[in-house]
């Protein structure tokens, strides 16, 4: 059978058009998945300097911890919780929210704390929960991070056991760092590349409507000159 090179060349270009279509999509979702890992490693680099940075403050300030009635104290033996320096300096100079829990039995009980609720009061005496995401592991005694929601807006957060001289976990650190910025580039980088993907495929959908109607063009020519050809 005679293949008609008008129509194989316009099967070729259809193919290869319909192609670029599909890897401009592929490379829009690559494209943000990359930016989405990159954010998510500086925030983990990030929240793991800062929870580091934290603890040295807390040295610093309280000395080493041991575990109290219901609290932990500070090198002199004092209590302590209701104490915020600390917390408010990581609010300061790190922009992060900062908790310090004492364990108590199998929870961990929130002593000191810069997060402020609605009513603008710290939320002192709340507890971690058992169910929360990091409980497994900082109970394991190891670093967990993680996203998370506080009062509404989205954090990069890191909670960090702590020990005493035996190694016994006896309180938790908390600092979360805020994505909104991050965020906020994200964003901009997507709605940005959505609407030159949205170009591209406009551009190449007329490009191949173009191609279609010339080649269907050129196939109805050929016929009505076959057709000429015929009647002579």
């Amino acid at each position: 059978m005679k293949i008609n090179k008008t129509k194989l060349i316009a099967y070729c270009g259809m193919i290869a058009l319909l192609a670029s279509l599909i890897v401009g999509l592929l490379g829009f979702s690559y494209s943000t998945k990359e930016m989405d890992n990159i954010k998510n490693q500086l925030l983990k680099k990030n929240v793991e300097n800062n929870i580091n940075l934290t603890m040295k403050y807390i040295n610093n300030s309280y000395g080493t911890l041991t575990q109290g009635d219901g609290t932990l104290l500070d090198s002199d033996g004092n209590s302590i919780e209701g104490r915020f320096g600390v917390v408010d300096t990581v609010l300061e100079d790190l922009g992060d929210k900062s908790s310090i829990f004492v364990k108590v039995n199998d929870d961990f009980k929130r002593i000191s704390t810069n997060i402020m609720s609605e009513e603008n009061e710290r939320a002192i005496g709340t507890f971690l929960g058992t169910d929360h995401n990091a409980y497994q592991t900082v109970m394991n005694g190891e670093l967990y991070i993680g996203e998370a929601e506080i009062l509404g807006e989205s954090y990069y957060t890191a909670y960090r056991p702590i020990k005493d001289k035996n190694n016994n976990i006896i309180g938790l650190l908390f600092v979360g760092t805020p994505t909104r910025i991050l965020d906020n580039i994200i964003k901009v980088h997507d709605a940005t590349m959505s609407k030159i993907n949205i170009l591209i495929i406009v551009l190449r959908a007329i490009s191949l409507g173009s191609l279609i109607a010339l080649a269907s063009a050129s196939v109805r020519d050929r016929e009505l000159d076959g057709q000429d050809l015929a009647k002579r």
